[in-house]
Formats: C-alpha cells, sequence, structure tokens
C-alpha cells in the first residue's frame, strides 16, 4: 500500500519537474480521501479559522489536495496517480483554490488543464491516464451489467 510520505514524494516530485515556475502563494498539502470510483482528486483552499470571507489582507492556511484512496493500490500505476496530482497542481496555477491569480473563468473549459500539462512537458502522464481511463470505465461498465 502507498502511504502518505508517497503522495508526498509525488507531490514534491511533479513541483519541482513541472511546475518550478508556479509562484507557490499558499502552502499545499496533499493526503488520501475517502474511497472514489469517478472523482480521483480535488483541491480546495482551506480558510484562516475564524475567517468567513477572504479578503487581500487575510491570507488561506493552505491549499489541500485530496486524492481518491483507491489509488492506494499498486495495481493503479503511479503515473496515473501523478497525472492526478498533476492535474490539481494544474488547478492551482491557475487561480481555483489558490490565491493566485484567476486565468479562466471555469477550470476546464476548453481542456485548459490538458493544454497546460502539455505546454509544461506532461504529455506522457495525459497519455497514459487516457489509456488508463478507457480500460477502467470499460471494466466498470462490464461490472454494472454483470449484476
Amino acid at each position: 500500500m502507498r502511504d502518505e510520505k508517497w503522495l508526498e514524494e509525488k507531490l514534491q516530485f511533479l513541483l519541482k519537474k513541472y511546475f518550478a515556475s508556479v509562484k507557490l502563494s499558499d502552502p499545499i498539502e496533499i493526503k488520501w480521501g475517502r474511497e472514489a470510483k469517478f472523482r480521483f482528486g480535488s483541491i480546495r483552499l482551506l480558510k484562516p479559522k475564524g475567517i468567513k470571507l477572504l479578503t487581500k489582507r487575510t491570507k488561506p492556511q493552505k491549499s489541500i489536495i485530496t486524492i481518491t484512496s483507491m489509488f492506494r493500490s499498486p495495481r493503479i500505476p503511479a503515473k496515473i496517480v501523478e497525472y492526478t496530482i498533476a492535474h490539481e497542481l494544474t488547478h492551482y496555477a491557475h487561480g481555483f483554490s489558490s490565491s493566485n491569480k484567476r486565468l479562466f473563468r471555469h477550470p476546464h473549459h476548453g481542456g485548459v488543464v490538458n493544454a497546460e500539462l502539455t505546454e509544461r512537458g506532461a504529455r506522457d502522464l495525459i497519455v497514459e491516464f487516457k489509456k488508463w481511463l478507457k480500460a477502467y470505465r470499460k471494466m466498470i461498465l462490464t461490472r454494472r451489467t454483470q449484476v
């Protein structure tokens, strides 16, 4: 099983390899979440305690990336986990769930995430993820029809 240390190492590796130019306006924490079969990752901005609304004077405590615990299994290729983390880091870089300037109105409109990852040299992660996702969806559909 993959632990928290393994996940943190993946985050640091991806930050150095693909996101070194991104301003880290907020600390980033990564953790395993509940097992989700369709939502593989998410990122959210944690506000300081007692603050209901963020202003330019208040700084968020941190951005938290949560990865489905389904990916703890070594049967899931590491590249799939890396793609999921890189996807969430792209949202962070684009100003979603971070204090960075928001670059787009919507986080996924027009394929901006994969365009960004391609520009950053992570095309191999996209290719692996799409191939895995196709097989994963087929497996899910097969299980549903067998019930």
